[in-house]
């Protein structure tokens, strides 16, 4: 075997050199590349991970805002229903009273009118009862007067 070795130019020491060279190059590569690297994509395996944890409980979180949304856009809609019948019958309790008033207010206005034309009436047939005396006193002077002239 001594033959075949060196008759292929082999030397054993540098053989074993080259392994020491290739051990510690591997070693350097190990802690100088690999781990590193290795560490970084733990870590953006650990980033990943959580982010789509955080995606599931985003949508999560979206699922659940959506139906309180629905819930409360439904209550918000029939509290404003309610609203609505309640102020539609104040309003309309509220026209009621406001015809009854104005019809109450009319009529004491037109009893008021009729006793103010009668007694406009009742005035201006004393007037012209009183004008219609004057009028029959001076005509019977002038006739008195042009008859004793």
């Amino acid at each position: 075997m001594e033959d075949i070795i060196k008759a292929f130019g082999i030397d054993g020491r540098l053989i074993l050199i080259q392994i020491v060279n290739f051990a510690i190059l591997m070693v350097a590569l190990v802690y100088f590349l690999y781990n590193p690297i290795l560490n970084m994509l733990k870590a953006r395996e650990e980033k990943i991970v959580q982010g789509i944890k955080d995606a599931e409980a985003a949508a999560a979180a979206k699922a659940s805002a959506d139906a309180e949304k629905k819930v409360i856009l439904t209550d918000a809609h029939t509290e404003a229903a309610a609203v609505n019948a309640r102020a539609k019958s104040a309003a309309d309790a509220t026209a009621s009273d406001i015809v009854a008033k104005a019809q109450t207010d009319a009529a004491a206005v037109m009893a008021d009118a009729a006793l103010k034309a009668q007694q406009l009436k009742l005035q201006a047939e004393r007037d012209s009862q009183a004008e219609i005396a004057k009028t029959a006193i001076l005509a019977a002077e002038k006739i008195l007067t042009q008859k004793n002239a």
